[in-house]
């Protein structure tokens, strides 16, 4: 196994969001790593490193590419549905071949590669219902729905260097609502006793789903901040727009 990147699975820094997580985390029977399209965070080395680290501390490993989500972003960008579908995918496609390639250069044999667009539980019955739960929540709490507006705003203003418009905003908003069904409950979606998600920095949107009254978070489903021993918080800007860092 290749020990180059972003340092061994042990000297990783795991954050949980609440108690909960916390827990799930000891547990340890699930991980779904999310690496989007385009993410300057996620170079070879540390998407190597991240992938290290989970396989060396969950039982199983489960990543995903959020092609459907992508597409809200380019819509909101001004491209067709067919356009924006077909970036997408080309986008996603890319970053599956990067993840299959880290999985190699660590070792990790064929069959223990589970990787998944999101655009494949788009008809499965508990996404469906999760995602109307959010769009529900949404119209229903300013302050959720405000923290999915703003981060939306953050990730537009990076691709057009200007302000975007309020349509925009709300298009792009849909980014976060495709997701949000495996923040909520990756268990009944994944068919896994318990999950964490992770990803390298705090998020609001996912801080305001624990706190909302109108949010349903399995008991079954955690977050946590996962960072390498050589990243430090706000050590790199990152851009908005390369990745994931709106949801």
């Amino acid at each position: 196994m290749d020990e180059a990147g972003a340092g061994n699975a042990a000297s990783w820094a795991v954050v949980p969001y609440t108690s909960n997580c916390e827990h799930l985390c000891e547990r340890a029977e699930h991980v779904l790593v999310g690496v989007s399209p385009g993410n300057g965070y996620f170079n070879r080395e540390r998407l190597a490193g991240l992938l290290r680290w989970a396989g060396a501390t969950f039982a199983r490993v489960d990543a995903i590419v959020p092609d459907a989500s992508l597409v809200h972003t380019y819509q909101a960008l001004g491209q067709s549905p067919a356009t924006a579908w077909k970036n997408a995918s080309r986008k996603a496609g890319k970053t599956c071949r990067r993840i299959v390639r880290a999985w190699e250069q660590i070792g990790v044999p064929q069959h223990e590669r589970r990787l998944h667009l999101l655009s494949e539980f788009m008809d499965h019955p508990v996404y469906v219902r999760l995602r109307a739960q959010v769009e529900k929540a949404i119209g229903a709490d300013p302050v959720l729905r405000e923290a999915f507006l703003e981060a939306s705003r953050r990730v537009l203003q990076a691709y057009l260097n200007q302000e975007p418009t309020d349509e925009q905003v709300e298009e792009s908003k849909n980014y976060l609502a495709a997701e949000m069904p495996l923040c909520l409950d990756t268990p009944a979606i994944l068919d896994v006793p318990s999950s964490v998600n992770v990803y390298h920095q705090r998020l609001p949107t996912l801080e305001r789903m624990f706190t909302s009254p109108h949010m349903d978070v399995s008991p079954l489903q955690g977050h946590a901040v996962v960072r390498p021993p050589a990243d430090r918080p706000g050590a790199e800007a990152e851009n908005p727009a390369q990745g994931r860092d709106h949801v």
